[in-house]
């Protein structure tokens, strides 16, 4: 019996590039539309913005690309030319902020 090699295993090689192309698909599905942030809400994010002491972890909630994410992190600086925030890990948008604490949880 010979050997078959690499052959063997060239059916295969399909099957991870319909796993990228599923996984992709799977991405796109469970995406969401961005959540309108009632004027409560933008005046709860006003005022943590006021209230923020240097060297205080903020707790926030942002959106991008469909999903929604949670960052801890420390303001570096309130960038109002730009309209984002500097933060200790990058930088994030007002518009993709859908809630923000000092303290306590969401």
């Amino acid at each position: 019996m010979s050997d078959r090699g690499m052959k063997k295993w060239a059916p295969y090689s399909s099957l991870i590039e319909q796993a990228t192309c599923l996984e992709e698909m799977k991405y796109q599905r469970n995406k969401i539309a961005k959540p309108i942030l009632t004027e409560d809400q933008k005046e709860k994010i006003n005022y943590v913005l006021q209230s923020y002491q240097k060297g205080q972890v903020v707790k926030i909630k942002f959106f991008n690309d469909g999903y929604l994410y949670y960052i801890n992190s420390t303001i570096k600086r309130i960038d109002l030319e730009n309209r984002r925030l500097i933060l200790e890990h990058g930088n994030l948008d007002f518009v993709n902020i859908i809630d923000m604490e000092v303290d306590g949880s969401f």
